[in-house]
């Protein structure tokens, strides 16, 4: 019991210092550049290749959660449970049908992929992962709950760096627009088995949010980042993970998976 106990503290510290070291090398990392004079897309690049050669080695050497890219379901169940990322990529179509500068889509590319690999990398692939071993005398339903919940919330927190690039209340929106998709990015893993799935479909929503309004940063005065439209969101995205949770499906999801 005592070494469980341990084991269990151990992983809460590996969240701890994960979710702290990263929220400090975004905020050192953007000083840099900015004290560089790197414009925006340079910035965005240059940012997500070191955080994930930084997570990746520390993972590695340290962590050792395994990050799984091989699929629990068929070809035909992963198509299903990749219908929100389809729809996505069907708007990101649709939008891009409009004109965009060449900035604005080299920064959407840059930015979906950037985001999608690393941050998919860090929160669902390592710290949902070391969640999931992190509730040993909960049931499955509540071990998966509690790890996605907390998931998302730090998901969210890490996002409180952008104040330095933009008004306080544009972060928090921000915040809490992060915590809200980070249940249904958890949702994809959870129930395909594989971390692509929220990779893409994360690099389509950042995508298409760089399309939308032109820029990576938040802008509470647009209609993208509304604070009402961010409540709804965290609903809508919540009765998703709901609906991808229900009782049915929990025994599709394989926790041995992800140790």
């Amino acid at each position: 019991m005592i070494r469980l106990e341990n084991s269990v503290t151990h992983r809460y510290w590996q969240v701890a210092i994960l979710e702290v070291l990263v929220f400090g090398l975004l905020i050192a990392i953007y000083s840099t550049e900015l004290a560089l004079g790197m414009g925006e897309i340079s910035q965005i690049a240059v940012q997500e290749i070191l955080l994930l050669v930084i997570f990746f080695a520390l993972n590695y050497y340290w962590v050792k959660q395994p990050v799984r890219l091989a699929a629990t379901v068929n070809f035909g169940k992963t198509l299903l449970i990749s219908v929100p990322f389809i729809l996505v990529l069907l708007y990101l179509l649709l939008i891009s049908l409009a004109p965009h500068s060449g900035h604005t889509i080299v920064m959407a590319a840059v930015s979906g992929i950037g985001a999608g690999v690393f941050e998919e990398y860090l929160f669902r692939g390592l710290i949902l992962g070391i969640l999931l071993k992190s509730f040993p005398h909960f049931s499955k339903a509540k071990t998966i709950w509690y790890a996605v919940t907390i998931s998302s919330i730090l998901f969210g927190i890490a996002h409180g760096s952008n104040f330095m690039s933009q008004s306080v209340s544009s972060t928090l929106v921000q915040i809490f627009g992060a915590i809200s998709i980070g249940f249904l990015l958890s949702a994809l893993y959870l129930r395909s088995g594989s971390i692509i799935v929220p990779m893409l479909f994360h690099a389509a929503w950042d995508a298409t949010i760089v399309l939308v309004s032109g820029s990576t940063f938040a802008n509470v005065g647009s209609s993208t980042f509304s604070p009402l439209a961010t409540v709804g969101e965290l609903v809508l995205f919540v009765l998703i993970a709901m609906f991808y949770f229900r009782n049915s499906k929990l025994n599709e999801i394989d926790l041995k998976h992800f140790e």
